[in-house]
C-alpha cells in the first residue's frame, strides 16, 4: 500500500535548497558547524528566512537525531505522487519507466539525470520496488523535487496507456541490434524503460515496446550499471530534441 506523498524530511544542501525552492519545505533544522559556517549552508539559512520558514539550530552533536552524513534537513508538506487514475492530471513530458529497480543509489542518479534532461516524469511499480526514503532525496541531490512519481501496478497496461498518448515506447537492453545513436524519433515524446539491475527487461516486455536499442560499447565489460545506462539514453533524447 503506497502512502500518499514522499519526502516528508529532506536530507543535505542540494536537496534542501531544492525543497525550498519547490515551496514544499516548512522548517530547516541545522547542526551548529564545529568551525565557521560554510557560505553555502549561509545562504541556504538566508533564503529559509527570507521565505518566511522556520529555522531551528541544533548546538550538540548528540542532540542531532537525523542522519549523520548531513548537517541540515527540511520538514516538508509530503510531496504529491500519482498513479494510472491520476496520470492525466500531469502534463506529459518524456517519461522513464522503471521495472522493479531495487538500488537506491540507482534509483537516486535516475532521477536526478530525468530532471537534468527533461524527462520529468519517473514511473515505478507500486510492488517489489525500491522504497523512496530520504536517502532516495539526498542522493537525487534535488532531482526528485524537479520529476513527477507515478506508482503504477501493471507495466503491461502502462504501455497499452502510453501508447494511446502516442509516445514511443522504448526499451534498453543490450542483446539487441538497434544502436541508440541512430534512433532519432523527430521531437516525439518518448516513454524510456529501464530494467531490474538483475534481469532487465522481460522479453514479453520487450515484445511489447515500440523499440528495443542498445548502447554500443567495447568488449571489456558485459553490460553497464543501470543508472549509467538511462542517464547515457536520456541525453541522447534530450539532445535530439533541443
Amino acid at each position: 500500500m503506497i502512502v500518499p506523498g514522499i519526502g516528508k524530511i529532506v536530507e543535505g544542501i542540494n536537496s534542501v535548497n531544492s525543497a525550498i525552492d519547490s515551496n514544499r519545505a516548512e522548517k530547516v533544522i541545522f547542526l551548529e558547524p564545529d568551525k565557521s559556517t560554510s557560505h553555502r549552508l549561509e545562504l541556504l539559512i538566508e533564503k529559509a528566512k527570507n521565505k518566511g520558514l522556520i529555522v531551528e539550530k541544533i548546538s550538540k552533536k548528540d542532540s542531532w537525531i537525523y542522519n549523520n552524513r548531513h548537517s541540515v534537513v527540511a520538514l516538508c508538506t509530503p510531496k504529491k505522487t500519482y498513479d494510472e487514475k491520476t496520470f492525466d492530471q500531469l502534463t506529459l513530458s518524456n517519461i522513464v519507466v522503471l521495472d522493479h529497480i531495487q538500488d537506491t543509489n540507482n534509483f537516486g542518479a535516475i532521477t536526478r539525470t530525468a530532471s537534468a534532461f527533461d524527462f520529468n516524469i519517473v514511473c515505478i511499480p507500486k510492488k517489489r520496488s525500491v522504497n523512496i526514503s530520504e536517502r532516495t532525496f539526498a542522493i537525487s541531490s534535488g532531482g526528485l523535487e524537479n520529476v513527477n512519481i507515478v506508482f503504477y501496478n501493471s507495466i503491461f497496461s502502462l504501455i497499452k496507456k502510453l501508447q494511446s498518448l502516442e509516445y514511443w515506447t522504448v526499451g534498453m537492453e543490450m542483446n539487441t541490434k538497434e544502436d541508440l545513436l541512430n534512433v532519432d524519433l523527430n521531437s516525439q515524446k518518448v516513454a524510456l524503460f529501464i530494467g531490474s539491475e538483475e534481469n532487465g527487461l522481460s522479453m514479453e516486455i520487450q515484445n511489447k515496446l515500440d523499440l528495443i536499442v542498445k548502447i554500443n560499447m567495447n568488449n571489456t565489460v558485459e553490460s553497464l550499471n543501470a543508472s549509467v545506462a538511462a542517464a547515457i539514453a536520456m541525453n541522447h533524447f534530450f539532445k535530439k530534441s533541443s
